[in-house]
C-alpha cells in the first residue's frame, strides 16, 4: 500500500495594508516583495489556493515584525526570504504539534 503525506506548508501572513507596510521597512530583501498590501495579498491568495487545489494545506503564520525581528535573531536568520519562510516552517510545526501532539507507546 503506498503512503500518501499531506503537504503542509507555512506562510507568513500580514493582517493589515498598516503591518505589512512595517514589514516592508524591516525587510532586507523589499524590493522582491510586492510594493503594496493588495498587490501582496492577491499573489498570496493565488499561492494559497493553487497549493489548496493540489491537496496541500496552508497555515498561516502570523507575528508583528518586533516578533518576527526577534526570531530570527534567536534563530539566526536575516530579515528576508529565507527568513521567511524558516519562520512560516517553524510556527505551521507548532501549529500541527499542538493540534496533533505525539502519542506515547504504553
Amino acid at each position: 500500500m503506498e503512503q500518501m503525506g499531506i503537504r503542509a506548508v507555512g506562510m507568513l501572513w500580514f493582517s493589515s495594508a498598516g503591518q505589512y507596510k512595517d514589514f516592508l521597512a524591516i525587510f532586507e530583501d523589499a524590493e522582491v516583495m510586492p510594493n503594496t498590501f493588495s498587490k501582496w495579498q492577491e499573489r498570496a491568495t493565488q499561492m494559497h489556493d493553487n497549493i489548496i487545489n493540489t491537496g496541500g494545506v496552508i497555515i498561516k503564520a502570523y507575528a508583528s515584525p518586533d516578533e518576527f525581528r526577534a526570531w530570527c535573531a534567536a534563530h539566526n536568520h536575516g530579515l528576508d526570504a529565507k527568513g521567511r519562510m524558516a519562520f512560516a516552517s517553524f510556527q505551521a510545526a507548532q501549529k500541527i504539534n499542538q493540534a496533533h501532539p505525539a502519542q506515547k507507546n504504553h
